[in-house]
């Protein structure tokens, strides 16, 4: 798994893999693109989130219609209506080995995104969201990043490190955490870092995986996803792998979606990916063994006594 592209690793296998298939396909839009509503409205967030799962599960993705989609989202002077917009329109295109019409090293060069609890969106993921999002462009793209940029951007994420050893304001929660230690790692600063690795583990939960924060109930799907993110970054496997695929198991709906809690909810594009990418990564982690995890443990120990 890279931080430019979707998870990088052998098809997923999973019984409700035909129920997964099937709920993607009813969701692709007639001129092109997905719409997880199932008008004919499609997006490129849904989009992107259609053909990432069914890359993950080893389906072929072959779209000619749905590329002239994203390919269409683009303006003429590169630029897209967001950032997110054009990081989705992106990978999306990646995924069906195709490109952009236009150059957008000019579109994103301006200027870097602010981060401040005072401005972040309710619904959006991370208080690092805008900034991890420009940045993958960057990433996606191979442009290359001013050198005063690489430091400024470091030293303003490292302000946000707090006593518990995460990421966020006035707390740590795993999605900052994940995406602010992925954006560090995405400008090659050391991606091992003890204290981030005490934090993933107070948010371990023997029931359900992860928590967003240590002790925080209830539990989501998001937070659980940015667990796994955050914990295969740092090289360490999860202690409760098993509570975190009944979780997910647990999620699914009966239309073949996911929803984001065990409580119930409307599944969305969005969250199925989340969970199927969550899925990804467990597999991956399959090859580490205790042993190794145990050591690491210890080690992690040694650095912060």
């Amino acid at each position: 798994m890279t931080p430019d592209t979707s998870c990088q690793i052998p098809p997923v296998t999973t019984p409700l893999h035909p129920d997964i298939v099937r709920y993607v396909q009813e969701r692709r839009c007639p001129s092109g693109g997905y719409c997880f509503y199932r008008l004919d409205e499609p997006n490129a967030g849904d989009t992107f989130h259609a053909l990432q799962i069914l890359s993950l599960l080893g389906e072929g993705v072959h779209d000619d219609e749905t590329a002239a989609f994203l390919q269409g989202l683009q303006k003429h002077d590169g630029s897209y209506p967001s950032y997110a917009a054009a990081l989705y329109a992106g990978r999306g295109l990646r995924l069906l080995n195709q490109q952009p019409l236009y150059d957008l090293t000019s579109y994103i060069s301006r200027a870097i995104p602010g981060i401040s609890p005072d401005t972040q969106v309710i619904e959006s993921f991370s208080l690092f969201e805008p900034l991890y999002t420009w940045l993958s462009l960057f990433m996606l793209y191979r442009v290359p990043l001013p050198e005063k940029w690489n430091d400024q951007i470091i030293t303003t994420i490292l302000r946000f490190q707090v006593a518990s050893g995460g990421f966020g304001a006035p707390k740590a929660t795993l999605q900052d955490t994940w995406q602010a230690s992925e954006t560090l790692a995405m400008l090659h600063y050391p991606k091992n870092n003890p204290w981030v690795s005490r934090f993933i583990r107070s948010c371990e939960d023997p029931e359900y995986g992860f928590l967003g924060k240590p002790g925080s109930r209830p539990p989501y799907l998001e937070h659980l996803y940015a667990g796994l993110r955050l914990s295969s970054l740092q090289g360490n496997a999860p202690r409760y792998a098993g509570a975190c695929r009944a979780f997910i198991e647990r999620c699914a709906h009966q239309s073949g979606g996911f929803v984001r809690s065990v409580y119930g909810g409307s599944p969305t594009l969005e969250f199925t990916a989340r969970a199927v990418e969550s899925l990804a990564i467990l597999e991956g982690m399959q090859h580490v063994g205790k042993h190794t995890y145990h050591a690491k443990e210890m080690r992690l120990t040694r650095e912060m006594n």
